[in-house]
């Protein structure tokens, strides 16, 4: 029986059992108890009996035995039957071995068990009785054989087998892999195979993890064999007597397991219907725990469905729990949404809730009841029955359930509707009336205005809906104001009085909502008491006679202020100033109404010395005048002191005005303004001048209008005193002067002062002509060139003579000369060089030079020279010529205008630009400049020359777009100077731009990288350039497994390892994949290693060179496979194996045995060359110990004293001798003899009845028969051992027709190409260094001109700086040296070339030719190797070269720091 040591799992379950965890049964072997379940594709002998051999076991006398499984295995009558069941066991009960066996030569078969439930599977054991399978498979299923999917493939080359199943081992634990260890060939019986569910190999942090369980569960096992190990016999012969030989035999298959129970069982019972109750039987119903129920506990028990039913866990049970009913329901589901909904503490859902509860725990009551508080909510009658109105509750009298304060639920409380309020819901609210069924709010709202209505008690009646009114409210709902009210309010009275104007309205009556009343023609206002604008309300004093305006007085007596700044008192111009004892004349025609009027005189007194801030007076008649419409009257008044006689001829007083005042209208006088029996008697429009006024509007009681400043006037259609020019600006003071003026008053139109003797103007200001100063006038002074001067300051108006100045002095502009009076001079023109007036003067001015008695033009802009003929620098013309003229040169201000050479002074060809500008006008910018030329704003290209294309540069310049200044960047640059590389770019200043940065989308964090190492930016556990190796000293696949390098400190060159092998970069001395041992050449213990004594290297290279020359032999060895040519082999040696061959067989013939010995022992001579036969002369030798062990045995049978022969002859003797003493007993020994010859000789029976014959047999014809095809015996034997020797033969044949093939001119034509690979290798390792030196010469020089750049800036200067310190050499040292070692060792490689031609020497003549081209390759490879040499002469210089362009980034790396501190300090 077959023992494996268990899996952790074997544990039933952990020490808490299943109380605080996951809990699982113990395992066992599944197939006990289940023979009926287990079956096989293929049996032998399930039809009859067949015949089956073995391969091994020569030395017994058994190797074909028969198999007849029509039968179950029995131990003492059905020996012979195979039947699958038999796996199970390994012994019957006699302790003989059982098995199961195929059909011969069958490839496709499987076995499968079925099991009747889930089932946990570990692992399994298959003992083989035959050859194991060169492949198979083991696949499960987990819904009873609906699905399959593989566990594990087997074969022995999986490869080819299985190409599409990955054969590099186990990475996960739930990968499907190829296996090769359990299908090898070897042992022919007794192999096994194992297979773990669960590979120990594979570490598994929680085996009872849910991804772990579901990989053990099964319901179905199948295993597939899908090729018999054959030893290739079935390659040469497909017949059955060579098939009889392979088959699938298995002694024992274990199926390790245990019932899957989820972990919520300790032990399992049979399953329903199951009725095999067999020991050691695993069965598959599980005794479920923790509430849970099924054949697998795969769901929660009936009424424990509170939480989610999930497989438990090693430190969770996952214990399904008990709903809660409140004892009002045995029933209840799981509701994921309610278990979510509760965040995860609840799920049950309550089914069938009795007692009129409802709810998930039947919690609530159902509608029309509610929860009596003083009962538990377990109580059958918890629940009572609602009292509500259903006519004004709602849904018919529903009531709340519970008391739950924040929802404003009471228990039993009724829910009436919206106007119904009381216990059950019976009455309307207040406001509200009429209840009924039908109203869905219950009762009507009564609608009544809140405004109108007593507040005291309900607002109507609950039947009717009738309001009940305020005093001065009327209406239904209390909405309306009695007539004559208005503006229903929330007052006492409801209503106010309209309050219409008696007098400008038409009644007492208005409107309700806003109070306004039906107003007369040209009123307003809700009351009308207000006047239309543009019209006004006539005041008491509206009609008044002006005094100045009555007869009876004389002109002069016209009095006003004598200072402006006195207020204005009066109306109209002013006052008239009457002598005492005098009277005044006034004339009224007017009168609109005919009534009693009241005269009123407005007057002052004349003392304005002593009132400064005076105001009117009033005296009125002592009785009323009778006046009527359509008549005129005369009112005479004459004005005399009180209580006086004589008059005063000194005594005046300052009467202003008189004014009718009516009498009778006192008491209908309303708000100011004059009514008569109700109708206003004065309605008259403002009629405001347009020019005088402001605006068309007057005061409401007046009318006056608003005037503009000094006008005056009810309608502002007058000048007031002391201004004129009545127009749209008002008037104008007339602002006399006082000491030229008769008086402040002026013309009303002209505005013409009054003036003295002496004074002119408007104003009497000015002096008379020729004069100036006033009121100090004096003559003008302007050297007799003019008679005007100005009247304020004395400069002269209109010089004559071409003068000019204050007093005409000097000569005006263009003429030249001295105009004083006196002098003797006057002013003549300029020869600038026309005069003054023409299109050929082009000066400014001029003057004499007495000295050299010239005369000097002061030129205009644009002309130069003496006389101002010629063009000044940056201008261009003909002036010499009449008409001619300069005109500037059209270069766009980008030439220095002092410079005469800017310009052609002829053609205005612009010649020098300034500004960086180039063109015919200097309006483009030159090249390497950008901007706009046309505004001097012409800036120089800031190109980074590392990301500019090189077709835009030239001589450290580079030219950018003109307009913009972008530069033309190179591909996946970016920048406006082309100064970094585009968005997920990298690698800047390379000739072919920015390469893309290739972040892994999953591992790094975004797109984009570095822009100069193009290093990405990493996830944590990610590593490597873009994010696809390790993270920093890791190594391996990150997408499987990282490992640490732990490269030893003191061994290694750096803490980073190889990232995909792991091997640490070693330092001189150390090796090992971590760099913690000592060297080849290195001796001591690590890290203290010491290098061997010199001898050491001498041997070291005599070993390796060893070491390579036997490489170099399986290489040949190899090659020789592969292409089927061997140097050496010719007919002459084929002929010659031949003829040994034949001798072999003619000796087996002969028996001659000494003689088989002696020639298979000889090694043929050049064994050396036919190498490639070592097998096949094994084989011979093998074949040759078979036949001589037949041999042997046939000698034994035949010969010799023990011989039976010998036996049967001596027995003869004795059966003669003793025949006459008994003849019956001398029969029956001969008979017995007989049958001892016949069983000696392989017969089955008699002569006459067995094909096989015996010793003595003949057939019909008298022939001897002995042995035969499917015969036992020595015969047949000895024939089996000559055909084997055949066989050997025509293998010999074959390899003799493969010899045929051989080509030595490919062979050493392969050697010459490999000679000239290595040289082509050589030439490309020369000129990729050659390159590498000259890239790093023009990248130095780049360096050197973006530091010497105008353009350059700090922040680019450290960008390039980080970019060269981040430059590494392609390889360090190590690998220049490991290099020239390989190419050594390539050229060692080529001194067997001497050694290959050497053998074909002894070959057929075509060799000797083979020889010279031989020799000839040989001297190419020695000039190879002439090559090589000067190849590593140039590493040499490279390795110079490389040194120096360190040295130069070592001086450029200063220089950057120099200029990095230097910008640091500015």
């Amino acid at each position: 029986c077959l023992t494996l040591v268990a899996f952790g799992q074997d544990v039933p379950s952990g020490p808490h059992g299943c109380t605080e965890g996951s809990c699982y049964p113990a395992t066992g072997n599944l197939l006990i108890g289940r023979a009926v379940n287990l079956t096989a594709s293929s049996t032998c002998g399930l039809d009859g009996p067949e015949h089956y051999c073995i391969v091994s076991h020569l030395q017994e006398s058994d190797k074909c035995f028969k198999c007849n499984s029509q039968h179950r295995y029995d131990p003492y009558h059905h020996r012979n039957s195979h039947w699958i069941e038999n796996v199970i066991y390994l012994m019957d009960s006699n302790g003989d071995h059982t098995w199961w066996q195929s059909v011969n030569g069958e490839e496709n078969v499987s076995i499968r068990l079925n099991l009747e439930a889930e089932f946990h599977f570990t692992h399994l054991i298959m003992k083989f009785k035959t050859f194991r399978p060169a492949a198979m498979i083991i696949e499960r299923s987990a819904d009873f054989g609906r699905t399959w999917r593989p566990y594990r493939y087997f074969a022995h080359n999986c490869t080819k087998i299985f190409p599409n199943i990955p054969a590099n081992g186990l990475h996960h634990i739930n990968d499907v892999i190829c296996e090769e260890r359990y299908s090898d060939i070897e042992p022919s019986t007794n192999g096994e195979v194992i297979y773990k569910v669960l590979d120990p190999a594979i570490h598994v942090r929680d085996p009872y993890s849910l991804d772990i369980q579901e990989l053990l569960r099964i319901t179905n096992l199948r295993i597939n064999f899908t090729k018999l190990n054959t030893l290739g016999d079935d390659l040469l012969d497909r017949r059955s007597d060579v098939l009889q030989k392979y088959y699938y035999a298995i002694y024992e298959l274990v199926v390790r397991g245990s019932c899957f129970c989820y972990g919520h069982a300790s032990e399992c019972a049979p399953v329903p219907g199951v009725n095999i109750r067999e020991s050691g039987m695993i069965h598959g119903r599980c005794v479920c725990k923790h509430n849970t129920e099924g054949l697998n506990c795969e769901r929660c028990r009936d009424f424990h469905n509170d939480l989610p039913w999930r497989p438990a866990e090693a430190d969770n049970p996952h214990t399904c729990r008990e709903c809660n009913c409140n004892s009002h329901s045995n029933q209840c589901h799981f509701d994921m949404a309610v278990y979510l909904a509760t965040g995860n503490v609840s799920g049950g859902v309550c089914d069938d809730c009795q007692h009129n509860t409802m709810g998930r725990n039947c919690e609530t009551c159902k509608p029309f009841y509610y929860k009596d508080p003083l009962k538990d909510i377990r109580d059958p009658r918890v629940c009572i029955a609602c009292d509500c109105d259903p006519v004004g509750s709602l849904e018919g009298g529903v009531c709340d359930s519970h008391t739950d304060p924040d929802m404003g639920m009471i228990t039993g409380q009724c829910r009436c509707k919206v106007n119904v309020k009381g216990m059950r819901c019976d009455d309307c609210k207040e406001g509200y009336y009429g209840l009924s069924q039908n109203d869905p709010l219950g009762c009507q709202p009564c609608n009544c205005d809140p405004r109108g209505i007593i507040m005291m008690g309900a607002p109507c009646d609950q039947i009717s809906g009738d309001c009940s009114c305020k005093r001065y409210v009327t209406g239904r709902y209390c909405n309306q104001c009695l007539p004559e009210y208005w503006g229903l309010s929330n007052d006492l009275a409801g209503c106010r009085p309209c309050d219409c104007d008696f007098g400008g309205a038409m009644n007492n009556r208005c409107m309700m909502d806003n109070g306004q009343c039906d107003c007369r023609r040209h009123l307003i206002g809700r009351q009308c008491s207000e006047v239309q604008p543009g019209y006004f309300c006539a005041p008491l004093d509206y009609y008044k006679y002006e005094a100045e305006d009555a007869t009876g007085h004389s002109p002069s007596d016209t009095a006003l202020p004598r200072t402006p700044s006195h207020m204005v008192t009066w109306t109209g111009p002013g006052f008239a100033r009457v002598k005492d004892g005098a009277g005044l004349v006034f004339t009224i025609d007017n009168i609109p109404y005919a009534m009693e009027y009241d005269i009123m005189i407005r007057y002052e007194p004349e003392v304005l010395s002593m009132c400064s801030f005076c105001f009117p007076r009033y005296i009125q008649m002592p009785r009323p005048f009778c006046f009527e419409p359509s008549n005129r009257y005369v009112v005479a008044i004459r004005f005399q002191r009180h209580g006086v006689t004589h008059r005063h001829l000194t005594a005046f007083i300052l009467i202003d005005s008189v004014r009718p005042l009516i009498s009778s209208a006192l008491p209908h006088y309303s708000n100011h303004c004059l009514f008569f029996k109700g109708p206003l008697i004065t309605k008259t429009a403002c009629q405001c001048d347009p020019q005088g006024s402001l605006s068309g509007e007057c005061e409401r009681v007046g009318g006056q209008c608003r005037c503009k400043p000094n006008v005056m006037g009810r309608r502002c259609d007058q000048c007031a005193p002391g201004t004129y020019g009545f127009g749209v600006n008002g008037c104008t003071a007339c602002e006399c002067h006082p000491d030229g003026s008769v008086s402040h008053q002026c013309d009303p139109v002209t505005g013409q002062c009054q003036c003295k003797p002496g004074a002119t103007g408007r104003q009497c200001s000015d002096c008379q002509p020729g004069q100036w100063g006033f009121p100090n006038c004096s003559p003008c002074q302007c050297n007799g060139h003019t008679d005007h001067c100005d009247s304020r300051t004395g400069e002269c108006i209109g010089c004559r003579d071409y003068t000019a100045g204050h007093f005409c002095e000097r000569c005006v502009e263009g003429f030249f000369g001295n105009p004083v009076l006196g002098s003797g001079e006057h002013c003549r023109p300029c020869p600038c060089p026309g005069n003054p007036g023409t299109d050929h003067f082009n000066g400014i001015s001029c003057q004499a030079d007495h000295t050299s008695n010239q005369i000097i033009c002061n030129c205009q802009q644009g002309y130069t020279g003496s006389r101002c003929d010629q063009c000044a620098p940056g201008y261009f013309g003909n002036p010499e010529q009449l008409g001619g003229q300069c005109r500037p040169c059209q270069c766009n201000d980008n030439i220095d205008t002092e410079d005469p050479e800017s310009c052609d002074r002829s053609t205005g060809q612009c010649l020098k630009c300034t500004h960086h500008t180039v063109g015919q006008s200097c309006d483009q910018c030159q090249h390497g400049y950008y901007g706009n030329a046309l505004v001097q704003d012409c800036r120089r290209c800031t190109c980074v020359t590392a990301g500019t294309i090189h077709s835009a540069c030239s001589d450290g310049e580079c030219h950018c777009d003109q307009q913009t200044g972008a530069c033309p960047c190179r591909e996946n640059v970016s920048g406006h100077n082309c100064d970094q590389c585009s968005p997920n770019h990298w690698n800047y200043g390379q000739e072919q731009g920015c390469e893309p940065c290739g972040c892994d989308p999953h591992h790094a964090l975004g797109t984009h990288c570095n822009m100069f190492t193009g290093q990405c930016h990493c996830r944590s556990g990610f590593g490597g350039k873009q994010c696809t190796e390790c993270e920093q000293f890791h190594w391996g696949d990150p997408r499987v497994q990282c490992q640490e390098c732990n490269c030893h400190p003191l061994g290694s060159e750096m803490a980073q390892c190889d990232r995909i092998t792991g091997a640490c970069e070693c330092r001189e001395g150390a090796a090992g994949k971590r760099c913690d041992e000592c060297a080849r050449g290195y001796t001591g213990d690590f890290p203290k290693c010491v290098q061997c004594h010199p001898c050491f290297q001498l041997w070291d290279d005599v070993v390796c060179q060893i070491k390579r020359d036997l490489e170099h032999i399986q290489f040949t060895v190899e090659k020789i496979l592969e292409s089927g040519v061997t140097p050496g082999a010719d007919d002459k040696r084929i002929k010659e194996l031949e003829r040994k061959l034949r001798q072999v067989q003619d000796l087996i013939s002969t028996e001659d045995s000494d003689r088989i010995h002696q020639l298979i022992g000889q090694t043929p001579k050049n064994t050396n060359s036919f190498c490639f036969l070592t097998d096949q002369f094994e084989k011979v030798k093998r074949y040759y110990r078979e036949s001589a062990k037949a041999e042997e045995k046939c000698n034994a049978s035949v010969s010799g004293p023990s011989s039976p022969v010998e036996q049967s002859k001596e027995t003869r003797g004795i059966t003669e001798n003793l025949l006459d003493a008994g003849k019956d007993k001398l029969l029956k020994a001969v008979a017995a003899q007989n049958r001892s010859l016949n069983e000696l000789a392989g017969a089955n029976g008699s002569c006459p009845d067995s094909r096989c014959g015996g010793a003595g047999c003949r057939d019909d014809q008298g022939n001897r028969v002995c042995g035969g095809e499917g015969c036992n015996g020595t015969v047949s034997t000895s024939l089996t051992a000559l055909k084997h020797a055949r066989n050997v033969t025509d293998s010999l044949n074959s390899a003799h027709e493969e010899l045929q093939g051989v080509d030595l001119v490919t062979l050493t034509q392969d050697v010459k190409n490999q000679a000239m690979t290595s040289l082509e290798r050589a030439q490309k390792k020369k000129d990729h260094f050659e390159n590498s030196n000259k890239k790093l010469k023009d990248f130095i020089k780049k360096i050197k001109d973006f530091l010497t750049e105008e353009g350059a800036d700090p922040e680019s200067i450290e960008k390039v700086a980080l970019q060269v310190l981040s430059i590494t050499l392609p390889v360090n040292r190590t690998a220049l040296d490991k290099m020239v070692m390989e190419i050594k060792d390539s050229l060692a490689n080529l001194t067997n070339i001497e050694g290959i031609v050497n053998q074909t020497t002894h070959q057929v003549s075509k060799a000797k030719d083979l020889l010279e081209k031989a020799k000839d390759a040989k001297s190419r490879a020695e000039g190879v190797k002439d090559a090589a040499n000067n190849t590593k002469r140039a590493l040499d210089v490279s390795k110079k070269a490389i040194n120096k362009a360190a040295a130069a980034l070592k001086d450029a790396l200063n220089n950057l720091n120099s200029t990095r501190n230097a910008t640091t300090e500015v």
